[in-house]
């Protein structure tokens, strides 16, 4: 027999060894004692089982089987794990379609006023029918005051129009609300909106993106610590209400703008903070200008280059 023929009876014989080889599986009884069986008890796999060979090593571990309480935890534990992965990633797709439908804080405004426009009219509408409405309404009552001065009875027909007018000006109210609800929803999700765009815009600076507006880039300004943080947005809030041209439209916990500048010489601040590693942060600094040449001009001058430093030392700064 040459070393081939060896070599494939050797491989065989294995396989073969292999195939016969039996498995075992230890476990503790009902007295908890260790024992090995060749055979696994319906009570093994309640509390949990090792699967070992002839030789006594361990090929596998199986974990006791759930209670129906434990699988009922464990669904439910799931769900929320995939409740979570789905809100994430409603979220993702919500920041696409933001940055893809927007290129400037401005388009979310002029999106939201080309919103509001229709509602405006219809509450201006309803506003002076109901004006009409009241003033006949007090037409129609000085009349039926009259009758009943007179110690006549009011005609139905005056009585069945004050009713009438009543019920139409107080439609028209329900109506106006009902506008105005739409309109105030129409504003917090265009403010949300325009919260996340500053914030998703402010990372990607933050990130090392090559982002730059029309009027210079951006600075940043790390904190490493919550409370350093909180002092240096503090800080920031203070700054720009002192340094803004116009008044500030919106402040919360990690955005800042103030009104759009309206002349060549008004500048408008921008203050975003962006998460970071652990506890620290990235305070995000921009300056607006005018639209227009000079403004240009003036967002490159030494004065606006000198206001990003003492912004940068202002919030920086220690306590005394």
């Amino acid at each position: 027999m040459n070393l081939k023929h060896i070599i494939v009876s050797f491989i065989l014989c294995a396989a073969a060894f292999a195939a016969d080889a039996k498995n075992f599986y230890r476990f503790k009884d009902n007295n908890g004692r260790l024992v090995v069986k060749d055979y696994l008890p319906n009570s093994a796999i309640k509390s949990g089982y090792d699967i070992i060979n002839e030789d006594g090593r361990l090929i596998e571990r199986v974990a006791p089987a759930l209670t129906p309480e434990q699988q009922k935890a464990k669904r439910q534990q799931q769900d929320k794990l995939d409740e979570q992965k789905e809100k994430a990633r409603q979220a993702r797709r919500r920041d696409q379609l933001l940055l893809r439908q927007y290129r400037t804080i401005e388009d979310i405004k002029r999106t939201e006023k080309n919103q509001l426009a229709p509602l405006e009219i219809n509450i201006s509408i309803l506003n002076g029918h109901n004006k009409s409405l009241k003033r006949k309404l007090s037409e129609l009552q000085s009349s039926a005051a009259d009758y009943e001065r007179k110690g006549k009875a009011v005609p139905q027909t005056i009585l069945k129009q004050i009713t009438a007018t009543k019920e139409q000006i107080e439609e028209n109210d329900e109506s106006i609300l009902g506008y105005k609800q739409q309109a105030d929803g129409i504003k917090q999700q265009f403010k949300n909106d325009l919260v996340r765009f500053k914030e998703l815009k402010a990372k990607s600076v933050v990130q090392g993106y090559s982002r730059h507006s029309d009027q210079g880039a951006a600075i940043q300004v790390p904190c490493n610590s919550h409370k350093a943080c909180e002092r240096f947005w503090k800080r920031a809030q203070i700054f720009a209400h002192e340094n803004a041209s116009n008044k500030l439209e919106i402040v919360t916990d990690s955005l800042i703008i103030s009104s759009k500048p309206q002349s060549e010489k008004e500048l408008g601040l921008s203050i975003t903070r962006v998460p970071a590693e652990k506890d620290s942060m990235q305070i995000v600094f921009e300056v607006q200008c005018f639209d227009s040449q000079a403004g240009q001009t003036f967002c490159n001058s030494k004065k606006v280059t000198q206001l990003k430093e003492e912004f940068i030392q202002y919030i920086s700064q220690h306590d005394s």
